[in-house]
This record gives structure tokens, C-alpha cells and sequence, in this order.
């Protein structure tokens, strides 16, 4: 559906606003700033040790899940004081907003609190937004990647033994094949291509992960010793990823 979307209804209207007479130039010209102003803020994220970054008055909140634009009557982001830091963007000037460094970062909170929405806005900050998109000023450092579990997908080659082994059988998991794969096979699937790929940086969210491939607690690994476990949980492996491969 996206795709037709692209294709049969945005390509055309982009196509026809460029005709003899149609085009708005004062649009094209906010649209070509807006740009410029996020290339900016992108570029200044490395020297700053930094992921990505939400400029106060962000506006994250989607209408609903199939409308992507704006909620009307949203609360404007604000970064708190202790998390702040101002760049500059060749438009808008000096602009405040949320720092998000490199290493491992936690965001915590109740349901309904924003962590979903906040992540899905660091998860499309690689890409340039339109003006009034409400997040034009979110930027991620470009190659970062969300990974989430996908029951059902298929899995070829692919190295999955820093994550999974000891399958029953003797299987190897470091040329894993799979026509259905599990929730925690999947996603530990997802973070190898994306390392493969050379992704920089990790966006996890807990509620699209395979819990058993996040973690497993105290009362698990006392009923099912560690060599028995064919997981190795991420939490297990979030250190090593920082500190051998750079990745935050």
C-alpha cells in the first residue's frame, strides 16, 4: 500500500506541482530550507559525540497508525534543562533541543508516556522531513537502524552464532537457514544484517522484541543453566557491541 501510495498518488502530484505555472515557489523555497536546516543539524551530530537530537518544539505524536501526519493538539516536545545542548542550522538559527550521545542509552516510562512514539521519531531522523511534518528538526546520525523481532520471516547464511547456538541436533547456527523463523531468531537475524550492513547505531524497542532475546532474569537462569540456554541475550552482548564494534 505504501508503495502504490508513492507511486500512483505522491509521485504524480510532485510531477504535476512542477508544471509551467503550478509550482509555488515560496513553498519550494521553505521546503528547500527545512532541508538544508536538517543536513546541518545531522552533520553537527558526530562532533558532538552525538546519535541524534529533538529540537524543542518537535511535534512526535502521529494522528493515528495509518496517518502519519501531525496530531493536532499535541504537547511540543521539550528537552529538560540537564539533556539540552543548542546547534545551529543555517535558517532557523540557534537551536535547543534533546542531546542523545553515543554508548547505551535507556528511555523509561509508563505506558502511554511517549517511549514508542519518541523512538519511531529517532527511527525516521535519518531521513529529511517536509515542512509541517512536525519533526523537520529530529535528525539521527545516518546510519542507524531499528531492529525488531519478525515471527514468520525467512533467514539465509546468515551468522546468528553470537546470539544462538547449542540447537538441538548439533545444528549450526553460523550459516542459519530458516523458511519460519521464531520471535528471538528473527531479531537476532534483523541486529546481524544490520551489523553486516554497517549500521552505527541500535533502536530496540521493547514492545516489537522477542523478550527471551532481550533478557533473561534471575529466576530463568537459575531454572535453565547457561550452557543449556541456546540464547544469548542482547543485554548479555550490549557492552561487547559498544566497546569492540563502536556500536551505540
Amino acid at each position: 500500500r505504501q508503495a502504490a501510495a508513492l507511486l500512483c498518488r505522491r509521485l504524480p502530484e510532485a510531477v504535476e506541482a512542477l508544471r509551467p505555472g503550478q509550482r509555488d515557489d515560496g513553498a519550494l523555497a521553505r521546503h528547500c530550507d527545512t532541508v538544508e536546516d536538517q543536513v546541518a543539524l545531522r552533520s553537527q551530530l558526530a562532533e558532538r559525540g552525538l546519535v541524534a537530537f529533538v529540537a524543542d518544539g518537535a511535534v512526535l505524536p502521529r494522528r493515528s497508525g495509518v496517518d502519519d501526519r501531525p496530531l493536532q493538539e499535541a504537547i511540543a516536545f521539550e528537552a529538560p534543562d540537564a539533556l539540552a545542548v543548542t546547534l545551529e542550522a543555517p535558517h532557523a538559527g540557534s537551536v535547543r533541543g534533546l542531546a542523545i550521545g553515543s554508548g547505551i542509552t535507556l528511555i523509561v516510562g509508563g505506558g502511554f508516556h511517549g517511549k514508542s512514539t519518541l523512538l519511531r521519531a529517532l527511527e525516521l531522523g535519518v531521513y529529511d522531513h517536509v515542512p509541517g511534518d512536525g519533526r523537520e528538526r529530529v535528525v539521527t546520525e545516518p546510519s542507524a537502524v531499528k531492529i525488531r523481532a519478525e515471527d514468520g520471516r525467512a533467514v539465509h547464511a546468515l551468522d546468528l552464532s553470537p546470539f544462538i547456538n547449542h540447537l538441538p541436533y548439533g545444528k549450526s547456527t553460523e550459516a542459519f537457514d530458516t523458511a519460519l523463523a521464531s520471535g528471538s531468531t528473527s531479531q537476532a537475524a534483523a541486529l546481524q544484517e544490520a551489523l553486516e550492513l554497517g549500521a552505527g547505531s541500535l533502536l530496540v524497542d521493547e514492545d516489537t522484541s522477542a523478550t527471551n532475546f532481550m533478557i533473561r532474569d534471575e529466576r530463568m537462569q537459575a531454572l535453565v543453566a547457561k550452557r543449556d540456554e541456546p540464547i544469548t541475550p542482547f543485554v548479555d552482548r550490549i557492552r561487547e557491541l559498544r566497546d569492540r564494534l563502536g556500536v551505540a
